[in-house]
């Protein structure tokens, strides 16, 4: 008989991989110089928690603009720039203003400041899920919508009356990749459940989309707003680790 999904509480200890998987590809790549420069005229308050240190463990290196000289990062050369629009008078002259994309985090109130690098904005308290796909259409050359994170979770698959238990060895907010022992086709639709650590469990539909070996690449179906929430709290909170 095969063994049940364990609980939260077993994700939350085996939430660091194993020995035998650590000479696998990263899911998330860590470079040992900057994947880019993000010159910050925010406040830390301007965005939620652990957002700016799960950015710098995906490899961007983020800075207080004012810590670099009375807000002026001319001398330092930035790759992005991520603006309060409460400080728009805080950001250099517009002739080098125009050579670096910005992202804009927002109140909600109308704002008049306009620029051509303008790639977005991102109502504040700014959240790793909204501002990811914006530095990745930024400043990557094949940008993903999600950040995503290592790990091994347990996961159980059930379709109709079949299941399947396996691991989740790296997760985003938009999917997953599932390891299973058994055969486990493209194309097909699954209920997916798994645990994450302090007792919360994700369940959501999910679509196989591609094999890599013996893991299964899968998109999440609408997936529950908890189960979304929670999904990138983890994701977030991982990845802030891996900065610390």
């Amino acid at each position: 008989m095969q063994a049940e999904l364990p609980s939260a509480q077993a994700a939350g200890r085996s939430a660091v991989k194993p020995p035998e998987e650590a000479a696998e590809k990263p899911a998330v790549d860590q470079p040992k110089k900057p994947r880019g420069i993000i010159a910050s005229y925010a406040s830390p308050h301007a965005f939620t928690p652990r957002t700016r240190a799960a950015l710098v463990g995906l490899g961007y290196s983020v800075v207080a603009a004012s810590t670099r000289g009375r807000f002026d990062d001319s001398s330092w050369q930035p790759d992005l720039r991520i603006v309060d629009d409460r400080h728009f008078d805080k950001l250099p002259v517009e002739n080098d203003l125009r050579r670096k994309p910005v992202i804009v985090l927002t109140g909600g109130r109308p704002w008049e400041w306009r620029n051509s690098q303008t790639v977005g904005e991102v109502t504040r308290p700014a959240d790793l899920a909204e501002l990811y796909p914006l530095i990745q259409k930024a400043l990557e050359d094949t940008p993903r919508r999600a950040a995503r994170t290592p790990t091994h979770l347990p996961a159980r698959c059930t379709r109709a009356d079949r299941r399947w238990l396996g691991a989740i060895v790296s997760l985003s907010s938009n999917g997953c990749l599932f390891r299973a022992n058994s055969e486990i086709s493209p194309g097909l639709d699954f209920n997916l459940l798994f645990p994450l650590p302090r007792g919360r469990m994700v369940s959501t539909r999910a679509r196989a989309m591609y094999r890599e070996g013996d893991r299964l690449g899968m998109a999440f179906t609408n997936p529950p707003e908890p189960s979304s929430q929670a999904i990138a709290e983890f994701v977030t909170e991982r990845l802030a680790t891996a900065s610390a």
